[in-house]
């Protein structure tokens, strides 16, 4: 009798899967957040050659995102195959996505919205005498036609999105500020480069008055543009960056011929590298290839190392739509089409690179001296140089710990030291860096380190297994930073500070302690720092200076919109406000204080900083919820450092068990706010027993 195949062994059955299942889950990889919906509403307006699009947002998007324009309209023909998948005018054949001069042409959008949400939809063809309203199902299946009034132009509603996805929907109600000013950071780079073209957005929460966060002009000039979305003053400091070919030695170092021709053009606005006119955040940085908005990572990484060069405190404001041969592009890449592949990246790289450095180094050549009755005597915003100074002395202090690793190696008892030498080759765990030293100053020899070892002994295991655990594998060097700090992170809980053995004080700016079989190494000022570096960044509250006059913000609609919600965020930080909610969108906001500390003095660049931190949700204390400019930080960081215990000061054990008693109550133990590590994991046991 033949055995019953267990259902371990049966191979499951392959099944086709459903047209409204296959539906929904390529409609939810084609639309994946607020941007993107967005994205495809205007997209389509612009296709349809409109001069006028009317944005309005409902409850930033979650109850309604209605998208209207003045452009051709729609065919009654073609009402049908609005809402289907794959449906579209702008392709007959695969061959003609060379010659596509569209922003749309898959046919996937409003078939994704669909399925997604509530779609209607309201058009007028230009042959038409009136109006159809159109309501769509979840399958892109036209269920109602009804004739409307209507001038000529489309109109689409969505209502609801994300609703059939019930995580989606969750993720997207939580983060739902995050994904309205992500959408509207879209916005702008098709505001910006739609020329002739007047776009207006809107957002009305819970009934209330609409707030304007978007309204251009139909403007024929790219500058035009920047100065009406971003404010006034956008375009000072920016300059037209002209193509110039590349000489031999940029051709050389992206490995191309010396005779190859540069076909393309751009245009090019790039903040100059001088000192204050750039940002202090990378949150105006707009690509394009042949007018449509993309993600160009290595451009993007290029374009800003090579201007930290020249300004390393900035980012600059960058506007690069290039111009390139439809036959050495690949836009049918992704669904939301923003990543393009190029055949001639290394080309563009290359010119971009020899055509910014052989600006800037004619703009590092300038002086410009203003005249004295012009001259601005404000407060010096640097740190002092004694404090560069202290710092550059500490690094060459760290740069001895690593011979720590040494010289106990060669002074602790061991058993049998080729064993010990055969181990570390064979699993090759530890690295012994040989930087030897003439003399240091030690308040402990090594002999009394080894001392204290004995007397643990024995707890110690007395022979090391081929199976023994080794859990800290980073080399103490720089390049092993982040692993070292990753192993820590893993390794450690705030008991672990609590449970450490102090060993002792080395070269009067160290402790040494262990923790089972590990030894470790503290930096006693980097650590003291970071503790009082964060209860300052806690607890801290910023004198504030009344302006005898207040001052007019020249920053954009949507950034005034999050200045305001989060008012308290800046009070927190020494800025103070006067709000005229009647006024209009964009003069909204007067500075009516700003925060003092000393030699310190804030403006208005650190005001668009702590709005861009909010809006990214960047450097922030979670629990209190405390954001902070980069030069608040700065200078809580500066106050930290001169409170702490600093390098050469002898420690008893009180001492050093206070400030490791002190690292358990930090929210992040391990760097200090300048970026020096304050522990680092120095042996372990197990390699010499």
């Amino acid at each position: 009798m033949t055995e019953p195949i267990s259902t371990s062994e049966k191979s499951k059955k392959i099944n086709v899967i459903s047209k409204q299942t296959i539906h929904q889950i390529c409609s939810g990889q084609v639309v994946l957040d607020l941007a993107t919906a967005l994205k495809e509403l205007v997209e389509n307006s612009l296709d349809s050659n409109a001069t006028l699009i009317d944005i309005k947002l409902t409850d930033y998007g979650k109850t309604c995102i209605t998208v209207s324009d003045n452009g051709s309209g729609i065919l009654e023909q073609d009402f049908e195959g609005l809402g289907l998948k794959h449906h579209t005018s702008k392709l007959q054949e695969f061959s003609d996505l060379t010659e596509v001069n569209t922003f749309g042409f898959r046919g996937e959008a409003l078939s994704s919205l669909c399925s997604l949400a509530e779609l209607s939809i309201i058009t007028r063809h230009c042959t038409s005498e009136y109006g159809f309203k159109l309501q769509f199902d979840h399958n892109g299946l036209l269920q109602k036609k009804e004739p409307c009034a209507r001038e000529i132009g489309t109109t689409v509603h969505v209502k609801n999105i994300f609703k059939c996805l019930p995580v989606r929907v969750k993720e997207f109600q939580r983060n739902l500020k995050k994904e309205y000013i992500r959408a509207i950071q879209i916005l702008y780079s098709y505001c910006l480069i739609s020329t002739e073209t007047k776009i207006t957005c809107t957002n009305s929460v819970s009934g209330k008055a609409s707030n304007l966060v978007v309204n251009t002009v139909n403007s024929s000039n790219i500058l035009n543009n920047i100065n009406i979305i971003f404010g006034k003053k956008s375009s000072n400091g920016l300059i037209k960056i002209e193509l110039l070919p590349p000489d031999e030695l940029t051709l050389q170092e992206y490995n191309l011929p010396n005779n190859i021709i540069v076909d393309f053009e751009w245009d090019c606005y790039i903040s100059s590298c001088e000192h204050d006119v750039g940002r202090f955040t990378s949150d105006r940085q707009f690509f394009y290839i042949n007018g449509r908005p993309c993600d160009l990572i290595k451009i993007n990484k290029l374009i800003n190392q090579i201007y930290h060069k020249y300004n390393n405190k900035q980012y600059p404001f960058i506007f690069l739509n290039l111009k390139l041969n439809k036959y050495s592009t690949d836009i049918n890449v992704t669904p939301n089409k923003r990543t393009i592949f190029c055949t001639q990246q290394n080309l563009i790289l290359a010119t971009l690179k020899y055509s910014l450095i052989s600006k800037w180094d004619k703009l590092q050549g300038n002086l410009t001296i203003n005249p004295l009755s012009k001259l601005n005597f404000g407060i010096k915003r640097t740190i002092s140089p004694t404090n560069e100074d202290r710092s550059i002395k500490r690094l060459h202090k760290l740069n001895e710990i690593s011979d720590i690793k040494y010289i106990i190696k060669q002074n602790i008892q061991c058993d049998n030291e080729n064993k010990i030498t055969q181990y570390d080759n064979s699993q090759n765990n530890i690295s012994y860096d040989m930087k030897i030293l003439n003399s240091i100053e030690m308040p402990i020899s090594i002999l009394t380190i080894k001392q204290k070892l004995q007397e643990k002994q024995n707890i110690l295991p007395k022979y090391v297994t081929s199976n023994t655990t080794i859990k800290f594998k980073a080399k103490m060097e720089a390049n092993e930073n982040s692993k070292a700090e990753n192993e820590l992170k893993t390794q450690l809980t705030k008991d672990s500070f609590f449970k450490m053995e102090i060993i002792g004080q080395f070269n009067l700016g160290f402790i040494i302690t262990r923790l089972k079989e590990d030894l470790f190494i503290i930096d006693q000022h980097a650590s003291d720092e970071k503790y009082r570096f964060e209860k300052l960044n806690n607890e801290t509250q910023l004198k504030t200076q009344k302006l005898i006059i207040p001052k007019f913000l020249n920053i954009s609609a949507v950034n005034e919109t999050i200045l305001i919600e989060h008012q308290k965020t800046f009070e927190d930080n020494g800025f103070f406000f006067k709000i005229n909610s009647k006024a209009e969108f964009g003069h909204r906001i007067q500075l009516t204080g700003i925060p003092v500390s000393g030699y310190w003095q804030f403006g208005q660049e650190d005001i668009e900083e702590l709005i861009f931190l909010i809006r990214e949700g960047g450097v922030e204390n979670k629990e209190k919820n405390i954001f902070r400019p980069s030069r608040v930080r700065q200078m809580l960081a500066s106050r930290a450092c001169r409170g702490a215990v600093m390098i050469g000061k002898a420690l008893n054990n009180s001492d050093m068990q206070k400030l490791i008693a002190q690292m358990a109550q930090m929210k992040n133990p391990w760097s200090c706010p300048h970026g020096r590590p304050t522990i680092r994991h120095l042996l372990s046991l197990n390699l010499i027993y």
